[in-house]
């Protein structure tokens, strides 16, 4: 009967800390790359420059927002592509074709493309 009450409240221990130090770890990639970056362009400064740390920020710059782009690409593709063969394999069971529910494929299929969109379309300089 104790043991009952007992496995709920180690899954909570465990999943607090397990919480705790997801955050502490993301906060220590964080401060890592942060410092990173600040001896980078310091380094730079010295080095080459005021104008070479402006060329220096905006090709990471450049960098970051490309990979963006191409994560939502990829997201997209995967989205339209779920839909479509949600759509395809619900179409084939006969009581899904009557009623009409593989229309629920269009939504990840729209979700998916409105994606794509945004990608190659709204999200350009």
């Amino acid at each position: 009967m104790e043991m009952v009450f007992l496995i709920p409240i180690v899954m909570f221990i465990s999943l607090f800390s397990f919480c705790g130090v997801a955050f502490w770890s993301v906060n220590r990639r964080r401060e890592r790359e942060s410092l990173y970056l600040n001896e980078t362009v310091r380094k730079i400064a010295e080095l080459h420059g005021q104008p070479a740390v402006f060329d220096y920020l905006r090709t990471s710059e450049q960098i970051r927002v490309a990979r963006m782009h191409a994560a939502l690409a990829i997201g997209g593709i995967f989205a339209a592509c779920g839909g479509a063969g949600m759509i395809i394999f619900m179409y084939g069971v006969e009581d899904m074709r009557e009623e009409g529910i593989y229309f629920v494929g269009l939504i990840p299929l729209l979700v998916g493309l409105g994606l794509l969109t945004y990608s190659r379309l709204a999200a350009k300089p």
